[in-house]
């Protein structure tokens, strides 16, 4: 799959999101981000997150019309932001785990209807651990990003309340969440067999295990493909 395309796919995931959590939105007129509404204060006054721009909010026939006043005069502008470069790190771990989880899931299904692959499955120990490996780093650098991120928002945006920071802010959450929760099953080696790094097929238990914590990685897959297009936004604007 090309990169485009999965820009694309993230982006219509996250989508989904916003519509539901930013309620009515309207496009900055300068750089044409697009800001919630429900943001302003009660004087109807927004600062953009991207441009900086002081927006006034009028409600023209049920519509939110935008219009600039002026242009916010001071904003820190770090040499080096922290946040944007710590990111990179989990989005591009985390799917090499998710890859290692779901080969050995496929080899422990193959493995009765393919006796020739069995010499392959010899290293999936090694694909375990690999896996469990990306996993902590991928869940525990997170912690770092999420870190930044609050200094990032209370420094840089000074801890306005921008639908887009409450939305990361939420899915970062729950990324921990869901990571801690896989690798705990994974280290457990009751999904995947610590001895054989394959699932127990003639285990109820292990089977079920190993489907929850595929779903666990998989939602982890969504959750961090939000984070990293609305992020995006926030540095790169529209």
């Amino acid at each position: 799959m090309m990169s485009g395309d999965f820009s694309r796919i993230t982006a219509r995931i996250a989508e989904k999101f916003k519509r539901r959590f930013y309620g009515r939105t309207f496009n900055c007129p300068v750089c044409h981000f697009e800001l919630a509404v429900v943001d302003a204060g009660s004087n109807r006054l927004l600062v953009c997150p991207v441009c900086g721009v002081v927006i006034d909010i009028e409600e023209v026939y049920g519509h939110a019309v935008p219009v600039v006043l002026e242009v916010e005069l001071y904003r820190p502008q770090p040499k080096m932001r922290i946040h944007p470069l710590a990111t990179h790190v989990p989005i591009g771990l985390y799917p090499f785990a998710v890859l290692g989880a779901v080969l050995l899931a496929a080899g422990s299904l193959a493995r009765p209807f393919f006796p020739a692959i069995e010499p392959l499955l010899d290293s999936a120990p090694v694909v375990a651990d690999a896996t469990l490996v990306l996993l902590v780093l991928s869940v525990g650098l997170s912690v770092l990003t999420f870190a930044s991120g609050l200094w990032d928002w209370n420094r840089r945006y000074r801890r306005r309340s921008y639908r887009q920071i409450r939305l990361k802010i939420a899915f970062s959450v729950l990324f921990l969440a869901l990571g801690g929760v896989a690798i705990a099953l994974h280290a457990s080696g009751a999904a995947f067999s610590a001895g054989t790094g394959l699932i127990d097929l003639g285990s109820t238990m292990s089977v079920t295990l190993a489907v929850l914590e595929l779903a666990l990685l998989a939602a982890g897959m969504v959750v961090i493909a939000t984070l990293g297009h609305v992020g995006g936004t926030l540095v790169y604007g529209k």
